[in-house]
Order: C-alpha cells, then structure tokens, then sequence
C-alpha cells in the first residue's frame, strides 16, 4: 500500500527493514495483516516467524539465488501471501 510503504511500494527493496548500522528496523505490526494485531494474534505466528528464518538462512548458506529473467512478480489478494504467478529463481549450488 502506497499510504503505508511509500510510491515505491511495489519494489523489492530489502534495505526498508536493515537501518544504517545494519540491524534490523522494527516495523509496528499492524503493517503486517498476515498475523493480525492484538489479543487475536495468531498463535502460530512466532513459530512460523522461525521457520522462516531456518529456511531462508538454509538458501542463503547453500545456494545463489537469482530471479529469472523475464518473469513477473505479483502478489495475489487473498489472506495467504503467495504470487499470483508463482516467483521463479533459479538455485546455484555453492562451490564446497
């Protein structure tokens, strides 16, 4: 949402959430519909928080990850957050 995330809202931009330091920025969690807010915060929202961050560090120390060329991005409107096109990478193997 541009009201929220500024004009360039649809841009990957993973430099939103690391400050100048290179620590994590806290964002409110209201911006974040997927757990919900308040006393009806899903209650398996920290576990998935680390699952997620297993599974991405797990990629990160493994492989290079590139976006394939020509593909669109875009999000689908539903409460899950997945593409409407799906998100094509191709995965290189780290030299061991």
């Amino acid at each position: 949402m541009k009201s929220i995330w500024g004009e360039d809202c649809m841009d990957f931009k993973p430099e939103r959430w690391i400050s100048a330091e290179g620590r994590l920025k806290h964002e409110p969690s209201y911006k974040f519909p997927a757990f919900n807010v308040g006393p009806r915060t899903c209650l398996g929202k920290e576990m998935s928080f680390s699952q997620m961050k297993m599974l991405a560090l797990t990629i990160i120390c493994h492989y290079h990850v590139e976006l394939v060329e020509g593909h669109h991005v875009l999000p689908y409107g539903s409460v899950l957050f997945k593409m409407k096109n799906g998100m094509k990478v191709k995965l290189t193997k780290h030299a061991e």
